[in-house]
């Protein structure tokens, strides 16, 4: 497994440097652990049949990260991703899927939004035997390092205690989550950024402050400071704030002259006509902003959001949406839509449309008070973003 995802992830990278791209890009945002969701958004993009194969062709399917936690199906999710990475090869198409924050915390063994159906997932008939090892490595280890004064006193209600937060499943999770275990070391091999055609796509987004790196830099940060361990990961790319996995300006921030000014000197910077972001759902559809140059595909898909459904699609340069079963062109530099009259469109094709009317509202808000907006990459509020990711 570890060689052949070492030589899928070789082809990919060798495709991606070339600049070359599927003649069809489809581009999907946060899973988070909701297998079933994903499967039927694969299925209605025409990439899966109803057996689970590929039946893209020459696509390129982009899956911009958080495939786990808040839902109980992710390795699901991984076993189809890895499977479609190489069969999609065979009929001339790609897929490439994104680290994204809840991938890399999985990594880094931050397990804040592990859903207990994870660990379930993985529990087996040796649960029992290796969760029974795995106890008493950690007593040997908290004996050992601890006062006498400060130990636990490990007896059964410790141990029953002890046991809830580490259920049948949780030993195999973590080995197989582990750097050099089958999805760890998968996530490793991910790249965090990627241009694919004349898009960029990143999880969270390139804010202004990480304009001086190249592609391949930010990716080896990234894979890096994962090899460095969690009290490292703290302090690093990865839980900055205004890093690629975490930045959610473009998707939050208001579209001032300022900001569009930032926009346009990244998008420069990366010879892209676009940057495609996940990571901050908003709506149950995609939605795209600064006249189609940002283009945010977290529309909330798995149960815990909500169950939204839709991708982006990239065709020949045009951008469109998948909204229920239909498709709907975005705004761009090539034609005359306005954000406001692709939502009107779209809102038709939702179940429940008025978070699209919230939206929409706002939108007006926002153009009638015209107030000066903090720069993207200035804005305080970013702070607060890692108690909500």
């Amino acid at each position: 497994m570890r060689c052949l995802v070492a030589l899928v992830m070789t082809v990919i990278s060798h495709f991606l440097a070339a600049g070359a791209s599927s003649e069809t890009v489809i581009a999907i945002g946060d899973v988070h652990g909701d297998h079933e969701q994903f499967v039927k958004l694969l299925q209605a993009t025409k990439l899966i049949d109803s057996r689970l194969r590929w039946t893209g062709g020459e696509t390129h399917l982009v899956q911009l990260g958080d495939l786990p936690d808040r839902g109980p199906d992710t390795r699901k999710t991984m076993d189809l991703l890895l499977e479609l990475q190489t069969s999609s090869i065979e009929q001339g198409g790609a897929v490439t899927t994104l680290i994204g924050n809840h991938d890399m915390m999985n990594v880094m063994n931050d397990l804040r939004y592990v859903d207990p159906g994870e660990y379930k997932a993985f529990r087996s008939r040796n649960s029992k035997r290796l969760r029974s090892n795995y106890y008493k490595q950690v007593v040997a280890f908290l004996t050992e390092t601890l006062p006498k004064a400060e130990r636990p006193s490990f007896d059964k209600k410790w141990r029953k205690q002890w046991e809830q937060s580490h259920p049948l499943g949780y030993v195999e999770h973590r080995l197989a989550w582990a750097p050099t275990g089958t999805y760890g070391e998968w996530v490793l091999n991910r790249p965090t950024v990627a241009v694919v055609g004349d898009s960029l796509f990143v999880h969270g987004g390139i804010s202004p402050d990480y304009i001086l790196m190249s592609i391949e830099d930010i990716n080896t940060a990234v894979h890096s400071a994962m090899g460095e361990g969690y009290t490292a990961a703290e302090t690093s790319i990865l839980y900055d704030p205004l890093g690629p996995l975490w930045f959610r300006g473009w998707s939050q921030d208001l579209e001032s002259e300022e900001n569009t000014m930032a926009l346009n000197s990244i998008l420069n910077k990366y010879g892209v006509a676009r940057m495609v972001v996940a990571h901050t759902p908003v709506l149950p559809v995609v939605v795209p902003r600064y006249d189609g140059k940002i283009i945010m595909v977290d529309v909330g898909l798995s149960q815990h959001y909500g169950h939204g459904f839709s991708a982006l699609k990239i065709e020949n340069g045009q951008t469109m949406a998948m909204v229920g079963d239909r498709w709907f062109d975005l705004p761009s530099d090539s034609n005359q839509i306005s954000v406001e009259a692709y939502l009107k469109e779209v809102r038709a094709a939702v179940a429940n449309p008025a978070s699209i009317d919230r939206y929409l509202n706002s939108l007006g808000t926002q153009q009638a008070n015209e107030a000066p907006a903090v720069p993207a990459h200035k804005n305080q509020s970013q702070a607060n973003e890692l108690l909500h990711p």
